[in-house]
């Protein structure tokens, strides 16, 4: 189901008119993804496709608006030099919106999801299955050395995407943070399985729909619940940690860099109200 809600909230992943492009065809995305994870009958389909065009109407009117206020509160961040505090703003936002975002969308699909018969589950779990093999064959080697240079290469894109070129030392700090937090990837993914198995343990349990909606909405809005004491001592240590790391980096931004940074927010602004403004078409 994640796949599915970031499918629908794809302009979080990518900027310009790729990501205007993406996001006006999620609706179609998400279906296609629903058919290969649930493999849905035409009834469920049909009934899958209203409630995926309603709940795009909805994130588009109510949503994106305020993650263009958000982007645009981030740039201006950005340009007077990013804090430690302003990290922590930054992602408390960004989960906020995701976990109103993930429990409307489950709420809104509840109807769909408490019809699924036990072969549809199962494939369920079969993608679930597949979906980790690969994610811990990529990022979870045995292997510490690829391990460690896979997890490396994916911060350091994600920090390349944002600021443009890094220095040499830029590259070597977020390198050990990444190091250092090999052990709340593994974490996380644990997490994910745990998620994972709630998940499909509420769509066997509950069949009633006014049921399972809010159940489906609580799994999204209190992670914590579910998770250990040592996942929480780490994401917490994570969460200094990365405004740290940030705050560093802030300091040694060159001029290029910075006006790099700055513009790529507010790219990302202008896209969520660009997209805000048009009207959502059912397909």
């Amino acid at each position: 189901m994640r796949k599915f809600l970031v499918a629908l909230a794809v302009p979080l992943l990518a900027s310009c008119s790729f990501a205007r492009i993406g996001y006006d065809n999620a609706d179609t995305a998400v279906r296609f993804m629903a058919s290969s994870y649930f493999d849905l009958n035409h009834e469920q389909a049909e009934e899958l496709r209203l409630r995926v065009v309603q709940f795009h109407q909805w994130h588009r009117q109510n949503e994106l608006p305020a993650y263009a206020a958000l982007m645009r509160g981030a740039s201006a961040r950005a340009g007077r030099g990013i804090t430690a505090e302003d990290v922590a703003w930054g992602l408390a936002n960004v989960r906020a919106r995701y976990r109103k975002f993930a429990a409307k969308a489950a709420e809104d699909a509840a109807p769909v999801l408490a019809t699924l018969e036990p072969a549809q589950l199962a494939v369920l779990e079969h993608k679930f299955a597949e979906s980790n093999e690969k994610y811990a064959k990529e990022y979870l080697s045995k292997d510490d050395a690829k391990r460690r240079r896979v997890q490396a290469k994916r911060m350091l894109d994600r920090f390349r995407d944002v600021a443009g070129s890094l220095t040499h030392e830029q590259e070597a700090r977020i390198e050990r943070f990444a190091l250092d937090h090999e052990r709340h990837v593994e974490l996380r993914f644990e997490d994910r399985q745990h998620w994972q198995r709630d998940l499909v343990a509420l769509l066997r349990e509950h069949r009633d729909p006014k049921d399972l909606g809010p159940r489906l909405a609580y799994l999204f809005n209190h992670p914590e619940l579910r998770r250990s004491e040592e996942f929480s001592r780490e994401d917490k240590r994570w969460n200094e940690d990365f405004g740290r790391l940030i705050a560093d980096l802030d300091r040694t931004l060159s001029d290029r860099q910075r006006a790099h940074v700055v513009k790529r927010l507010l790219d990302y602004a202008e896209d969520f109200s660009a997209l805000a403004g048009k009207k959502g078409q059912a397909t």
